[in-house]
Protein backbone atom coordinates (compact mmCIF):
# COMPACT_ATOMS: atom_id res chain seq x y z
CA UNK A 1 0.00 0.00 0.00
CA UNK A 2 1.28 3.46 -0.91
CA UNK A 3 0.53 6.40 1.39
CA UNK A 4 0.78 10.12 0.67
CA UNK A 5 -0.13 13.24 2.61
CA UNK A 6 -1.22 16.67 1.34
CA UNK A 7 -1.90 19.75 3.45
CA UNK A 8 -5.60 20.62 3.48
CA UNK A 9 -4.95 24.00 1.84
CA UNK A 10 -3.06 22.43 -1.11
CA UNK A 11 -4.60 20.92 -4.21
CA UNK A 12 -3.56 17.85 -6.15
CA UNK A 13 -4.84 16.62 -9.51
CA UNK A 14 -4.80 12.87 -10.11
CA UNK A 15 -5.50 11.72 -13.66
CA UNK A 16 -7.82 8.75 -14.18
CA UNK A 17 -7.73 8.25 -17.97
CA UNK A 18 -9.36 4.79 -18.08
CA UNK A 19 -12.69 5.98 -16.66
CA UNK A 20 -15.46 6.58 -19.19
CA UNK A 21 -18.19 7.32 -16.66
CA UNK A 22 -18.41 7.95 -12.92
CA UNK A 23 -20.74 4.96 -12.74
CA UNK A 24 -17.70 2.81 -13.62
CA UNK A 25 -16.17 3.65 -10.23
CA UNK A 26 -17.32 1.87 -7.09
CA UNK A 27 -17.46 4.65 -4.47
CA UNK A 28 -18.02 4.38 -0.73
CA UNK A 29 -18.13 7.50 1.43
CA UNK A 30 -18.09 7.70 5.20
CA UNK A 31 -18.14 10.72 7.47
CA UNK A 32 -17.29 10.82 11.16
CA UNK A 33 -16.82 13.69 13.56
CA UNK A 34 -13.05 13.57 12.84
CA UNK A 35 -12.79 12.92 9.11
CA UNK A 36 -14.36 12.24 5.73
CA UNK A 37 -13.32 9.00 4.01
CA UNK A 38 -13.79 8.47 0.28
CA UNK A 39 -12.90 4.96 -0.92
CA UNK A 40 -12.95 4.32 -4.67
CA UNK A 41 -12.26 1.23 -6.76
CA UNK A 42 -11.62 1.91 -10.46
CA UNK A 43 -12.33 -0.49 -13.36
CA UNK A 44 -8.59 -1.18 -13.82
CA UNK A 45 -8.27 -2.35 -10.20
CA UNK A 46 -6.87 0.87 -8.76
CA UNK A 47 -8.01 1.06 -5.14
CA UNK A 48 -7.64 4.50 -3.55
CA UNK A 49 -8.81 6.00 -0.27
CA UNK A 50 -8.82 9.72 0.52
CA UNK A 51 -9.05 10.51 4.24
CA UNK A 52 -9.73 14.19 4.83
CA UNK A 53 -8.76 15.46 8.28
CA UNK A 54 -8.82 19.04 9.60
CA UNK A 55 -5.26 19.84 8.52
CA UNK A 56 -4.36 17.27 5.87
CA UNK A 57 -5.57 14.74 3.34
CA UNK A 58 -4.12 11.24 3.42
CA UNK A 59 -4.13 9.30 0.14
CA UNK A 60 -3.73 5.52 0.33
CA UNK A 61 -3.57 3.41 -2.82
CA UNK A 62 -2.60 -0.01 -4.07
CA UNK A 63 -0.69 1.73 -6.91
CA UNK A 64 2.15 4.23 -6.78
CA UNK A 65 1.48 7.87 -7.71
CA UNK A 66 3.92 9.40 -10.19
CA UNK A 67 4.25 13.11 -10.92
CA UNK A 68 3.74 14.11 -14.56
CA UNK A 69 5.62 16.89 -16.36
CA UNK A 70 2.54 19.15 -16.16
CA UNK A 71 2.37 18.89 -12.34
CA UNK A 72 -0.51 16.41 -12.25
CA UNK A 73 -0.21 12.87 -10.92
CA UNK A 74 -1.11 9.48 -12.39
CA UNK A 75 -1.24 5.98 -10.95
CA UNK A 76 1.64 3.80 -12.10
CA UNK A 77 0.51 0.69 -13.95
Amino acid sequence: MYNYSVNADESITINTPNVKSLSDIKIEKKQTSDCIINHSIYPDGTDVTFTQLAGKIIISSNKELVKNDDGTYSFKN
